[in-house]
């Protein structure tokens, strides 16, 4: 019973001290500027994408660029459901003046009116933005 309990301690402490994390992309108080925060300006909030049939998958690039006068990190981006997955963002930061593009796949499971999220975390103010993508999904 000993080795067991010696095992399962080693085992914390190992997994504790195993964080190989790479934190240079994080937000923290010294990225954010309190005078000029970043300012990120979309080109289309939302993506009306008319109507597709069920079962079909749409793909959009949302583009933005940095209108501020500081450079822009995004922290995260995330789907509000499943059926949206997200090909990627930009992970290293956006100087004033430069663009940057999420692509982002809704796979459509339900029929009818669909209106479907993504949120945005970055060093902004504020913090998160959200993006829609929403359209007519046809049944068959």
């Amino acid at each position: 019973m000993r080795i067991f309990y010696l095992i399962i301690i080693l085992f914390l402490i190992v997994s504790c001290n195993n964080d190989q994390s790479n934190y240079s992309n994080q937000i923290t108080a010294d990225l954010i500027s309190p005078k000029y925060p970043p300012i990120i300006e979309f080109k289309d909030l939302i993506f009306n994408f008319d109507t597709v049939a069920l079962g079909s998958k749409v793909e959009h690039t949302f583009v933005f660029k940095n209108i501020g006068k500081t450079s822009l990190l995004i922290n995260s981006v995330k789907a509000g459901c499943g059926c949206t997955v997200l090909k990627g963002w930009p992970k290293t930061p956006i100087k004033p003046g430069d663009s940057g593009e999420i692509p982002v796949v809704l796979t459509t499971s339900r029929a009818g009116f669909n209106k479907k999220y993504i949120s945005i975390l970055a060093n902004t103010r504020p913090a998160t933005n959200r993006l829609y993508l929403e359209g007519f999904v046809a049944g068959i």
